[in-house]
């Protein structure tokens, strides 16, 4: 009786000391060659992080394909993963669009900062994903998207300035065959 009782309190013991699983620090639209498959368990977007996204300069160009859409059909254009970028004072998601809310080549990935009443869009790329980088601005990551298209490696570096992520950097890299 008393060993069961020690080994009990040795397996709740361990479970707090248990750390959670990290969170993503990459996004790309495909798994593999080493990456992992951020969009494999997609969360529920609330819908005030739809109203911002639909907010979009992004959304707003694609008017005619989204007007005839009601809010399930719109939700259903993206994946979304929860993330904190500032740990853990903020909820932010990791969205990425589909067609019409995406690229024929790559698709369109946002990161919106869900304060309760008012979420914001602080960052946008069309590419084929991105990382957080360990370097940071304003304490939020910096960001690295990278794009690939005839034989090219576009990336692009961003920081964030105060209220969004602004583009610092970008470079083209010419793969060879």
């Amino acid at each position: 009786m008393i060993c069961t009782v020690f080994a009990a309190g040795f397996a709740i013991a361990q479970t707090k000391d248990k750390k959670p699983a990290a969170e993503p620090r990459a996004f790309y639209e495909e798994c593999g060659g080493g990456r992992s498959c951020s969009f494999d368990n997609s969360v529920f977007i609330p819908n005030n992080v739809l109203d911002a996204l639909r907010a979009t300069e992004e959304a707003k160009s694609m008017h005619d394909a989204l007007a005839k859409l009601n809010r399930e059909e719109f939700a259903g254009l993206f994946k979304a993963v929860k993330i904190h970028l500032i740990p853990p004072n903020e909820l932010d998601y990791v969205v990425m669009g589909e067609f019409p809310m995406g690229g024929a080549d790559a698709p369109w990935f946002w990161i919106v900062r869900s304060d309760q009443n008012h979420p914001k869009v602080i960052f946008f790329t069309f590419a084929n994903g991105f990382e957080l980088l360990n370097s940071g601005h304003n304490g939020y990551p910096d960001i690295r998207s990278l794009a690939y298209a005839g034989g090219v490696t576009y990336t692009e570096v961003y920081q964030y300035n105060g209220q969004h992520y602004v583009l610092m950097h970008r470079y083209h890299k010419e793969t060879t065959p």
